[in-house]
This record gives structure tokens, C-alpha cells and sequence, in this order.
């Protein structure tokens, strides 16, 4: 059936989600077991009531289901006793690697159930730019090698995120991809008129520059292949839809600014109804977007099945 055939494999992209757990590591480690005292007695009181429990991050990834994982804005710090990369890696059975941005301690990640070949990164629009993209090439049962590109784009100047795609389209080379993180950039065509005035709005009641929408727009001018087109099919605990946009946000103001996109003319297709924002739960204050992949089999003209495996960490190269 199509069902089983094109649920090759699935990642999810979660912004942020590791900060939040990195920012109480310390404090979780050195009371841990009054922590765990307290929450069990949370929890029988929440269950009881039918209240919903805050998550934590390897809860909200282990739900998701996901087979790869891209984390931006990442807090990686791994001394002092505390490893809360590493331990959320391996408390999911995923290996990971890490490019730490220009600006100190926090970064990009990708976990991953398959073996992680090799990765690099680039620091993104000049030297004076402390956001990176980070590519971590993954072996995927049956279907060869997929390139996985974790980003974060600045989140105030459009001019900027234009410059830094185009980074990435460098990076990229022509070479098939997913793309995948907070680009902090606007779909104008997901939102009415009137939804785009009132963001407009807001946005100059707290002091940020208009809405702009350039960055997507070149990059569906590249033909990449938003995953956002293949919503559906997953009703249960979904983000609601604001009044005036036909998409769920993805972050607290209630816009799409994450996105999960195919590169023009891969190998990968999204899945018909798989794609889905799901609520994070306390884990983020962005919301866990996700979708499922089909990948051609290597040599192959049909669609091809790959399920996953297990473990740990690698070291890359940083390009200028």
C-alpha cells in the first residue's frame, strides 16, 4: 500500500528546545532527587485532574517519533559534570554532532538513528556573521547518503537572511539536500491581507522592522520544496491555525518562521498529510514541526522503505 511504502523515514525540526534544557542542567543535576520527588507527585496530581504535563525535550523528540532531528540555538556545553547534548543523545539512541555558532557555547545539532558519515560547517554571510549552517551527511539504510542542512537565520534584518541563503546555496553547491531550521523569514502567501497588516502592526508596537517575505520567495523562485504542502492527516494534538493564515505557527507570535525544505530535483519527497506543527510543550517557545521522507532507493526507480538504527558523536571541519 502507499502508506508503507513511502514512509521511508522522518525527521523533525525543533527550535531552540535544547536551550531551554541546558539553561536548568545545573540546577536539575544538583537536586535531581527532590526534582524527581516533586514531579512524581506533579504528575499523579495532573493525571488526576486531566491537566496536560510539561514535557521534557527527550519526551517531546522521543513522541515525535523521529528518525533525524535538527536543533537550532542549541546550548552545548559539556564540562562542569554536565553533558546535556550527549545524554539527551543517547537517552533517544541517536548519534549527534554539533557546530558551535560565533557566538559562545550555543549553536546547530543534528541527532540522528543512522550512522552520521561526516559533517562540516560554514559560518553564514561574512566573517562578521556568528550564525552557521551546518551540513551532516547521513547514511540512510537502502537510500545512500542524504545531506541534512541545519540552519538559523537572523531573526530582525530580511537583507541579511537574504545574504545568508544565499550562503547556503553556496555551501550547497548543487548537490541534493534538506534544509531544515529557524529561517525567521515569512511566507507571504500563507496569511490574508488583513492577517499581514496585523503583523505588520505588531511588529511595529514592539520595535521590529515590517514583514517581509523576500527570502521565501527566492528560494520557491530556486524551486525548493516546502514541506508545509503536505499538511494533513494528523489531527491529535495539533498547533491551531490563527484567524487570517491558512498554516499553524510555528512560534509564539503565531507565524510561520521554521521550515522543513527539499532541495530542487532531489531524491527526497515529502509525504502526502505527514506534515504537522505539534505543540512543544514548555520544551521551546517554538513549536516541534515535522514530516515524513521518502527517499529513492539508490539504483532504483521505486520508493524504498529504510527504518533506523543506533549511537554517539563525530568531529567535522568549519568552512570560511
Amino acid at each position: 500500500m502507499a502508506s508503507t511504502v513511502r514512509r521511508a523515514f522522518r525527521w523533525r525540526s525543533v527550535f531552540g528546545a535544547v536551550w531551554e534544557h541546558q539553561n536548568h542542567y545545573q540546577q536539575r543535576r544538583q537536586k535531581q532527587k527532590q526534582k524527581q520527588e516533586r514531579e512524581q507527585a506533579t504528575a499523579r496530581h495532573r493525571s488526576s485532574s486531566g491537566a496536560a504535563r510539561r514535557r521534557s525535550v527527550a519526551e517531546a523528540l522521543r513522541e515525535a517519533g523521529a528518525d533525524m532531528v535538527a536543533l537550532q540555538n542549541v546550548r552545548a556545553e559539556e564540562g562542569r559534570g554536565m553533558r546535556p547534548l550527549s545524554e539527551l543523545a543517547e537517552g533517544l539512541g541517536m548519534r549527534y554532532v554539533f557546530a558551535e555558532s560565533w557566538a559562545p557555547e550555543y549553536g546547530n545539532a543534528v541527532l540522528s538513528r543512522w550512522p552520521i558519515k561526516r559533517w562540516n560547517a560554514r559560518r553564514l554571510a561574512d566573517h562578521f556573521d556568528f550564525r552557521n549552517v551546518m551540513r551532516a551527511t547521513i547514511e540512510v539504510p537502502g537510500a545512500g547518503e542524504v545531506n541534512l542542512y541545519c540552519t538559523h537565520l537572523d531573526h530582525l534584518d530580511e537583507g541579511l537572511r537574504m545574504k545568508q541563503v544565499d550562503s547556503i546555496l553556496r555551501f550547497a553547491d548543487g548537490h541534493h539536500h534538506i534544509l531544515a531550521g529557524g529561517l525567521n523569514a515569512l511566507d507571504a502567501s500563507d496569511y490574508s491581507a488583513d492577517r499581514w497588516a496585523a503583523i505588520a502592526k505588531y511588529h511595529e508596537e514592539i520595535g521590529k522592522p515590517p514583514p517581509k517575505s523576500e527570502v521565501m520567495r527566492h528560494l520557491k523562485a530556486k524551486r525548493y520544496v516546502d514541506a508545509k504542502g503536505f499538511a494533513g492527516g494528523r489531527d491529535a494534538g495539533l498547533v491551531v491555525v490563527p484567524n487570517g493564515q491558512d498554516v499553524q505557527g510555528t512560534c509564539k507570535y503565531g507565524t510561520r518562521v521554521d521550515y522543513i525544505l527539499a532541495s530542487p530535483n532531489s531524491p527526497y519527497s515529502f509525504v502526502p498529510g505527514s506534515y504537522a506543527v505539534v505543540p512543544s510543550m514548555g520544551t521551546s517557545d517554538h513549536h516541534i514541526v515535522m514530516v515524513d521522507v521518502a527517499v529513492a532507493a539508490r539504483r532504483r526507480r521505486r520508493r524504498r522503505v529504510v527504518k533506523v538504527t543506533n549511537k554517539s558523536s563525530a568531529r567535522g571541519i568549519f568552512a570560511d
